[in-house]
């Protein structure tokens, strides 16, 4: 190509520097673009999964090499509008082209530089035979404008419709199309593009589509580092600013912790949990996995086995395998809840340095509160950042943004973080570029509401058409759903519907791949034996729990709700001696139930730090997944039987000696024959809407009443398919018909919005139908709008944070509850001096208050009361106590 420097794309800028910045005056555009391709190449060329990925464009690597580069370049091309985007630095235009120019546009120049393409780029490259192409092209068959749209669409969301070229004068179009010649001399050196129009790679691009864009968004966000890409203002050929760029690039992916770190070459479930392994023998399902034959990829395991089991040793064992076969290169790990995820970020980072061979990987807590996880994790053991093992470089670049958490080589958090994958979200294609080059790993599928289980079969279908692969847990799957996720995934690799046949069968893994479907029935490791009763009376259940307190056992009682836990801790509390009742729920301070989850894993955890006998826990919830609790007795409301299994996974958990029968006594109202449509709402007015299929809850009521036994394995698959399985729907009576009609109709419109909220990843990287709108608010997640409230101590003279924290941020995440928007929707009428003092707290909050509602309370003996409004706008008082939480009422 010749050298010129006299080309009118020179006299376009793409960065200005800040206001505290000298020379040079700008960078220049094609500069920037450059820089931007070659951390695209860069990029690549260490990545050979991400290479894998490509593979279907049938392209060697250095054809690939040069055909992303040459898009990566085009991804500003917008730019050279100078009355939508040249105009808004007119000093720099004067500058580089001695012209005065106005701003007479507002598109954004990613929809302006797809428009350019398609309105006069294209024909002009094309007839000028820069692309070598062998036939004229019907734009609407050709693979490369799902490509172009990526690039183009480099900030997030694709561009929009927009039609005519307007906002690019004659110059600037001059100067676009030269640009583009030019480059397509400087990455095919004259020869054709190695990408000739093909009808059937179509499908193909519209799929690739989703991981260029975000590749294009991880390269535009590392070349945009001023740090390693200087900033110039003066000519230069592009075959020579191409060499320094590239060398730029190299310097910034790897100082940004981007490049891949090998796995290890460790084998089996002893090199990858040595404080686990050998001392305890691999269960059946854990040796299956450790050592089936894998055959060809793209992968989904289907994991079932019973609570405690080892699923997750067994999962990442396996992911590492597959990994070390090329079909990954890390693992992103997606649990229910921020409480689960942080549990296993903690189990997970003992295990990753045996996962590669050194410790150059990220590792990422990817949730909305993981910037609270240090504070939490300070907080608790008092140590500081500075005394823990030093992060790598990626995990410290890739951990300051949620949307880059997808990318580490070892991520763990909750499933809303890679649903949002498939939402129409700002920069959702760089979570699924992480995940489909990692091995996503999602726990605790059953818990998965219709609206969750719909995203997440259409994630299942993205990251099969990918080439990724996906290893699912549970222990209380129902079948139908282990049927729709293996076929959505079936569906993305381009497979026919699996036939799954192992109905009645558990522990069981479920094998999809190339090679075919695969059900293996596993030995259970044991079984488990746990006794049940049922009971009407309330006064029966506190009594056994204080019986069983007075032979020195120590119990739990799950209760459905907080308001109904205060109420059976306060009268326990009244019979038992003081300070052996302890409360725990949803409805405290950070900071608060951050101890009080620290005391009830010392005093009834794995290994027991304080005395156990003779004590209670009245809980909610939050003891049903991830802390590993042990009861002697356990009584619970009535609740979805997989739910109670997993409370009853709480009985008798580890071995202790003799601890006499393990029993479950579930308070529910009788499980007549013939209940009326109140059946439960009128023994458990608050639970009914926190479990509204009532007609499951009969249904898990006579089964526990019949059998009188939870045994698991055994009773694994018929108590879960005889609540929810096809057949158990001719089981639910007349009275309770209507509601489980009503229940199922609205499960399914919240299918039906999952479905069109969610991608199409057929329509490829495209704003189509709307769902890009900025005013549409598309949740991973479907329930009653919540609120932060943040609680302020109230002295007189100054408001301080309730909790006492290692700095004034912290201390303020650490006085943080989230509670529902109807219960408290607002901050109440201050009187000057105390909403003086609110003003002046703010001043030392990161988000000056602006995310939360501020509650100040002020101190009447042991609890503390401050004002606040409902979500009616009705004035209520808030009460706080670190024994009790918070609870209200109307003034």
């Amino acid at each position: 190509m010749e050298h010129q420097t006299d080309r009118p794309y020179y006299r376009y800028w793409a960065k200005t520097p800040n206001e505290e910045e000298s020379a040079p005056i700008a960078h220049l555009l094609p500069y920037h673009a450059l820089d931007v391709a070659a951390v695209g190449q860069v990029l690549l060329q260490n990545d050979p999964i991400l290479r894998a990925r490509f593979a279907p464009l049938g392209m060697e690597d250095e054809d690939l090499n040069a055909f992303l580069s040459f898009l990566l370049a085009t991804h500003d091309i917008g730019k050279f509008s100078t009355p939508a985007f040249q105009a808004m630095a007119p000093e720099v235009v004067r500058h580089l082209r001695d012209e005065e120019v106005h701003l007479t546009s507002d598109a954004h120049h990613s929809t302006l530089g797809y428009t350019l393409w398609t309105e006069y780029l294209w024909d002009a490259t094309t007839d000028a035979g820069c692309f070598g192409f062998d036939e004229p092209i019907d734009i609407d068959d050709w693979q490369y404008f799902p490509f172009l749209r990526a690039v183009c669409g480099h900030h997030g969301t694709p561009p929009e419709n927009f039609f005519g070229t307007g906002t690019f004068s004659a110059e600037d179009r001059e100067a676009a199309l030269a640009f583009v010649e030019d480059c397509a001399t400087l990455f095919f050196s004259g020869r054709a593009v190695p990408l000739q129009p093909d009808k059937d790679l179509v499908k193909d691009a519209k799929t690739l589509s989703w991981i260029l864009a975000g590749l294009c968004v991880l390269a535009d966000w590392i070349g945009s580092d001023r740090t390693y890409f200087g900033y110039r203002d003066t000519p230069l050929p592009l075959i020579e600013y191409w060499a320094t760029a590239l060398e730029q690039a190299d310097r910034a992916v790897r100082a940004k912790g981007a490049v891949p770190t090998t796995p290890s070459t460790n084998e089996g479930l002893a090199a990858l949990f040595p404080e686990i392994f050998p001392a305890h023998t691999p269960t059946d399902l854990q040796t299956h996995l450790a050592t089936r034959p894998l055959g060809s990829g793209p992968h989904l395991f289907i994991i079932e086995d019973a609570t405690g089991s080892g699923k997750t040793e067994a999962a990442v064992s396996l992911a590492h395998r597959l990994m070390a076969r090329g079909e990954g290169e890390g693992i992103y790990i997606a649990l229910p809840t921020m409480a689960t995820a942080n549990a296993m970020y903690s189990r997970i980072a003992e295990a990753a340095d045996h996962l590669f061979v050194d410790d150059t990987y990220s590792l990422v807590l990817a949730h909305s509160a993981s910037h609270l996880y240090q504070t939490m994790q300070t907080y608790l053991d008092g140590t500081t950042p500075g005394e823990k093992k030093p992060a790598s470089p990626g995990s410290v670049w890739l951990s300051d943004r949620r949307k880059k958490a997808l990318l580490a080589q070892v991520g763990v958090g909750t499933i809303d973080q890679a649903l949002l994958g498939v939402l129409p979200v700002r920069h959702q294609s760089l979570r699924l570029l992480g995940l489909a080059r990692n091995i996503l790993v999602v726990d605790e599928v059953h818990a998965c509401d219709p609206y969750m289980h719909e995203l997440l079969r259409k994630l299942l279908e993205f990251q099969a058409s990918f080439g990724g692969s996906a290893i699912l847990l549970s222990a209380t799957l129902p079948e139908r759903q282990r049927r729709d996720l293996a076929g959505s995934f079936a569906r993305g690799a381009g497979w026919p519907a699996p036939g799954l046949s192992k109905k009645d069968c558990y522990p069981l893994v479920t094998h999809l791949s190339g090679v075919g479907t695969e059900e293996q029935v596993c030995k259970a490791n044991g079984e488990r034996r746990v006794a049940v009763s049922l009971t009407c009376s309330v006064t029966e259940a506190e009594t056994a729990i204080v019986a069983a307190a007075d032979a020195g056992r120590c119990a739990c009682w799950v209760r459905n709700t907080v308001d109904d836990a205060i109420d059976a801790y306060l009268r326990l509390k009244a019979r038992l001696p003081p300070g052996t009742v302890h409360l725990f729920h949803a409805r405290f301070a950070l900071g608060d139930r951050l101890r009080i989850e620290k005391e009830a894993l010392d005093r009834f955890g794995k290994s027991t730090v304080q005395p156990r006998a003779g004590h209670v826990l009245i809980a909610t919830q939050v003891v049903e997944q991830s802390l590993d609790l042990d009861f002697d007795l356990m009584v619970t409301d009535l609740a979805p039987i997989d739910r109670l299994i997993q409370r009853a996974g709480r009985i008798h958990r580890h071995d202790r000696g003799e601890r006499g029968e393990a029993r479950i006594i579930v308070l529910s109202p009788p499980p007549v024959d013939d209940p009326g449509r109140e059946w439960y709402r009128t023994f458990f007015r608050g639970g009914a809407a926190v479990y509204p299929d009532h007609a499951r809850l009969w249904l898990t009521a006579r089964l526990l009443a019949e059998r009188g036994e939870i045994v698991i394995p055994r009773d694994a698959r018929p108590l879960i398919e005889g609540v929810y399985g096809e057949e158990s729907e001719q089981a639910i009576p007349e009275g309770l018909r209507r509601t489980a009609a009503e229940v199922q109709g609205a499960e399914h419109a919240d299918a039906s919005f999952a479905l069109e909220n969610a991608l199409k990843i057929r329509t490829a990287y495209s704003a189509t139908g709307g769902l890009w709108a900025s005013d549409t608010r598309t949740p991973t997640r479907l329930g009653d709008p919540t609120v932060t409230l943040r609680l302020a101590r109230w002295d007189g003279t100054r408001l301080s944070p309730w909790a006492d924290g290692p700095d004034p941020t912290a201390a303020w995440d650490l006085s943080q509850i989230s509670v529902r928007a109807s219960w408290v929707g607002g901050q109440a009428p201050l009187d000057p001096t105390l909403d003086e003092a609110v003003v002046r707290a703010t001043e030392t909050m990161p988000d000056r208050g602006r995310t939360v509602v501020i509650v100040p309370l002020s101190a009447h003996d042991a609890v503390w009361e401050g004002p606040a409004l409902d979500g009616a706008e009705n004035a209520i008082l808030i009460r706080y106590s670190e024994e009790i939480g918070l609870v209200n009422r109307k003034v």
